[in-house]
């Protein structure tokens, strides 16, 4: 098992996302990523976020946060359990 990190993006990213909101400086917890499922804003980590290496993911994280994940594959449990 890995340990959490960071992914690195490339500055152009960075300016970009800071810029339209999908991503944020908080003076305490660092940059900071929206969620597209929660429209929440968690620290861009491993922690909170699954890597995913994907082309439509420059960042190397996935789209929604862990928790909406958990909560969106709870969901498709329950649908295929009915």
């Amino acid at each position: 098992m890995h340990g959490e990190y960071t992914p690195l993006m490339k500055p152009g990213l960075l300016a970009k996302r800071l810029a339209t909101g999908k991503a944020r400086l908080d003076p305490e917890m660092g940059l900071e990523k929206l969620c597209t499922g929660c429209s929440e804003y968690w620290p861009q980590d491993t922690a909170f976020w699954s890597a995913w290496h994907h082309a439509n993911s420059p960042d190397g994280l996935q789209h929604y946060c862990k928790a909406c994940e958990a909560e969106k594959a709870a969901q498709r449990r329950e649908g295929k359990a009915a």
